[in-house]
C-alpha cells in the first residue's frame, strides 16, 4: 500500500508538471496557430533562471522564484519579437523551424552562461516529507500539485472571463472574422508568448528541486507534454490537463509497478495508441473545443 501511494503521489505531481507545460502549449497554438518548439528550451531556461538567482545572487528562495518567472515574460515577449513578429503571415512551417531555432539558441547562450555542470535548485519547504498510509511523500511533490492546480485555476479563468480570453477564442474559432472584428492580432500574440514562457518557467521551477537542472532538462519534459497534449485533444484546455495526469500516473504508477526499464517511453506509446484510435484526441470535442 505504501508503495502505490507514493507511485500515486509522484504521478499526480508529474502529471499536474504535464499539465502546465501543456497548457503553455495550448495557450500559444491557440492564439497564433504555433507549436512552439522552443517551449522546453524555456522550461530549462526557467529553472537555470531560478539557480542563478539564488545559488549564485544570494536571494531569498521564493524572491528568486519569483524574479525568475518576472524575467521569463520578458523573455516570451522578447520571443515573440525576434522569431514570430517577423514571420507573421508566412507559413505554420516557417514559423516552426524558426522556433526550433531559437531552441538552439537558448540551449547555447545557456551552456555558455552556465555550463555544462547539472546545478541543483533550491527549495522552500526543504527536503521535509509528509506521511501518507505509512509512505513518505515529499512536500515538494505537494506544493507542486497545489501551486499547478491555483496557476491552472487562474489560467481558466482569464481565459473565460476576459477580454483577452474572449479574443484569444475568437482567433482559435476564426482568425479573419476576429481581425474584421477589430482584435488585435499583434497584443494578443505578445501576451500569449509572454504567459506561454511563464507556464514554462513555472513547471521547471516547480519541477528542478526534485533532479538537477542540466541542458536537456526541459526537453524530455517538452516531449511528454506534447504527449498528453495530444492526448487531452489541441484546443480542450481542461483535456490538457487530464491529460497531462493520465500521462503522468501512467508513467509512475505503470511504469513503477510493471514497465520500470519501459517507464519514459510509455507516455509516447499511449499517444501513439491515441493518434492511431482517435487522432482528435480522446477529448476533443467534449465540452466544445474552446479554452
Amino acid at each position: 500500500m505504501a508503495r502505490f501511494v507514493a507511485l500515486l503521489a509522484s504521478g499526480i505531481a508529474f502529471g499536474a508538471v504535464m499539465a502546465l507545460v501543456a497548457a503553455g502549449f495550448l495557450v500559444l497554438y491557440k492564439a497564433t496557430s504555433v507549436v512552439n518548439f522552443a517551449h522546453g528550451s524555456l522550461v530549462t531556461l526557467g529553472a537555470y533562471l531560478a539557480v542563478w538567482s539564488i545559488a549564485d545572487l544570494g536571494m531569498p528562495t521564493l524572491l528568486g522564484y519569483a524574479v525568475a518567472l518576472v524575467l521569463m515574460v520578458g523573455v516570451g515577449v522578447c520571443l515573440e519579437l525576434i522569431a514570430h513578429a517577423p514571420l507573421r503571415g508566412r507559413s505554420h512551417l516557417v514559423v516552426v523551424i524558426a522556433t526550433l531555432a531559437a531552441s538552439v539558441v537558448i540551449e547555447a547562450l545557456i551552456s555558455l552562461w552556465q555550463g555544462s555542470t547539472p546545478r541543483v535548485l533550491a527549495t522552500p519547504v526543504g527536503s521535509r516529507t509528509l506521511k501518507v498510509f505509512g509512505a513518505n511523500i515529499a512536500a515538494q511533490r505537494i506544493l507542486i500539485v497545489v501551486v499547478a492546480a491555483v496557476a491552472i485555476a487562474i489560467l481558466m479563468l482569464v481565459f473565460q472571463r476576459t477580454s483577452f480570453g474572449r479574443q484569444v477564442r475568437a482567433l482559435a474559432a476564426d482568425p479573419e472574422a476576429a481581425q474584421l472584428q477589430g482584435v488585435r492580432v499583434r497584443r494578443v500574440s505578445i501576451a500569449a508568448f509572454a504567459i506561454s514562457s511563464f507556464l514554462a518557467g513555472l513547471a521547471g521551477i516547480l519541477i528542478a528541486p526534485l533532479t538537477a537542472v542540466d541542458l536537456t532538462f526541459g526537453f524530455t519534459l517538452m516531449l511528454t507534454a506534447f504527449a498528453a497534449a495530444t492526448l487531452g485533444g489541441f484546443g480542450n484546455l481542461p483535456g490538457v490537463i487530464v491529460g497531462g495526469l493520465v500521462i503522468g500516473l501512467v508513467q509512475q504508477v505503470a511504469g513503477g509497478y510493471v514497465f520500470r526499464q519501459y517507464a519514459d517511453t510509455l507516455p509516447f506509446v499511449v499517444m501513439f495508441v491515441i493518434i492511431a484510435v482517435r487522432p482528435q484526441g480522446l477529448f476533443s470535442g467534449v465540452g466544445g473545443t474552446r479554452l
